[in-house]
Formats: C-alpha cells, sequence, structure tokens
C-alpha cells in the first residue's frame, strides 16, 4: 500500500528513440525486491554464511554509447562472479550532468569481498576517469540494511529525477536494462488481501503507531517525523485512499491486520 506521487509532469520518454526507466521497468524491480526473502539474504542454498555490501559505482567521463556501457557493466559481474560472487541486484541511475551511474547490493561467502567490489570497477572503468573517492561500498549485516537499501532506491519512480529521460546521457539511442538481479536468490510469491474500508483505516492508524514507536527506538529523527505526517493529507479524497509507504516485515503486518480485524489487540 503506498502512495502514488502528487506530481507528474517530468518529460516523458520518447517510444523508439530512448530507452530508460518507465512505469513498467520500476513495477518489476518494485516486485522483484518485495519478493525477496528476508531471512536468506545471508546464507546460500547450501547453508553457507554469506557477506553482503550495498554500493554505488560512478564515472567521471560518459561512455559514448549504451553498448558501451552494457559491455562495462557484463565484464563487471563477470568479475565479480570469478571471485565468488553468489547474489547480485543492480540499477542504473542517471546524474544531472547526464553520466550514468551504479547502484547495487553483492552477497558472498568470502570475507573482504568489499575490496573487490571497488577494485575491479576502478580497473574497468578507469579509461572513463573512475577514482576511488567516487565509488562507496558499505556493508550489509542483516535484513535491516537490505531493506533501507530498498527504501532508498524502490521508492523512486521515473518521476525522480535520476531516472528522468532529461538526464539520460546525450547521444545514446537507447539505454539497455535499467536493472537486473543475478545469482541465487530465495523469493515467495505476493500475497494479496481484500479487506473492508473500517479495516484499512484502522489498520493505517496501527501502522503509524508502529512506525512512530519503532522510529523513536531506532533514534533517527527523520523516521519519527515521517512516520507522524503519514496521514496528513490536505485534499480529502487522496486522504481516503493514501496508504503506508513503509517497509513492515510480513509477521508483524499480518499481526497489524488481524488486530484491525478486531481479532487482536495491538500495544505500541
Amino acid at each position: 500500500m503506498g502512495t502514488p506521487p502528487k506530481r507528474n509532469d517530468h518529460l516523458r520518454t520518447v517510444r523508439g528513440e530512448v530507452g530508460g526507466w518507465s512505469r513498467g521497468s520500476t513495477r518489476r524491480n518494485v516486485a522483484f525486491l518485495r519478493s525477496v526473502v528476508p531471512d536468506s539474504l545471508l546464507i546460500d542454498s547450501e547453508g553457507q554464511t554469506l557477506y553482503g555490501y550495498a554500493f554505488t559505482l560512478t564515472l567521471r567521463e560518459c561512455p559514448l554509447t549504451s553498448t558501451e556501457w552494457h559491455r562495462m557493466r557484463t565484464m563487471y559481474f563477470k568479475r565479480l562472479a570469478r571471485a565468488g560472487m553468489t547474489r547480485a541486484h543492480w540499477v542504473v541511475e542517471w546524474q544531472r550532468r547526464g553520466v550514468p551511474h551504479l547502484h547495487g547490493c553483492i552477497w558472498s561467502p568470502h570475507k573482504n569481498f568489499n575490496v573487490a567490489v571497488i577494485q575491479d570497477w576502478l580497473q574497468i572503468a578507469a579509461p572513463y576517469g573512475a577514482g576511488p573517492k567516487g565509488q562507496h561500498q558499505r556493508p550489509i549485516h542483516d535484513a535491516i540494511g537490505w531493506f533501507k537499501y530498498l527504501a532508498k532506491h524502490a521508492a523512486r519512480g521515473v518521476s525522480h529525477y535520476q531516472r528522468s529521460p532529461e538526464n539520460v546521457p546525450k547521444g545514446w539511442k537507447k539505454t539497455g536494462r535499467v536493472w537486473g538481479y543475478l545469482g541465487d536468490w530465495d523469493r515467495r510469491d505476493s500475497m494479496q488481501l481484500t479487506i473492508e474500508d473500517s479495516t484499512f483505516y484502522r489498520l493505517r492508524r496501527y501502522v503509524r503507531a508502529w512506525r512512530i514507536a519503532d522510529s523513536r527506538a531506532s533514534g533517527d529523527s527523520f523516521r519519527i517525523r515521517s512516520a507522524r505526517a503519514m496521514l496528513s493529507c490536505p485534499d480529502r479524497a487522496l486522504s481516503a485512499i493514501r496508504g503506508i509507504s513503509e517497509w513492515i516485515d510480513q509477521d508483524t503486518m499480518l499481526l497489524l491486520l488481524d488486530a484491525a480485524r478486531g481479532t487482536d489487540e495491538v500495544t505500541c
């Protein structure tokens, strides 16, 4: 249950002329991310412990064509696979100056795999001025780290400036794929529930209370402000359908839903 954007006046991609992010690609990326079983992220199919890293990789100069960018990205993940990468998820976005950059997450059974995450990119992207200061990575210790990554990137729609066709590199006639995943992933089918309006309204109030309590426990002032304002809307018609816009684990959501249906009590 998410909140749609209030504005949608970005420049549309010209069909058949330039590729890039679309409503469909954004929707499919979000659907994939939501299907991942969080508890499986730090183990592989054989029960081996994995180490995860979220990264952002940049260039100083833009490749002349999307074909060259695709070649670099493919070579990069092939190198990581040979070094022991178990799984990866990536998205391509653009800076305002029209240069692509790569966001993603990688898991491997090898400790200190973060060295390969950065060094392999620096070697491949050296012809385009990639330097150490422009690359970033940080470890993912648990599902919380994964969902922080999701909250940042999955929430971006085609109206976000980093996905706007206005910032697609000049001269590119196509962009190719803008997101993808590799390797071993444990996924589950989505769950769709039909509830009455009164239950929906109670569920939103319970979620708001849960978000405030969870945010206070984390000490994150931005999350606290966001949680308090989640149901604030000056448009009455939009307010009636305003969603939750928060990643919540399935067990907690089902508990809140049971309470909203009147089958349990919730204290936050």
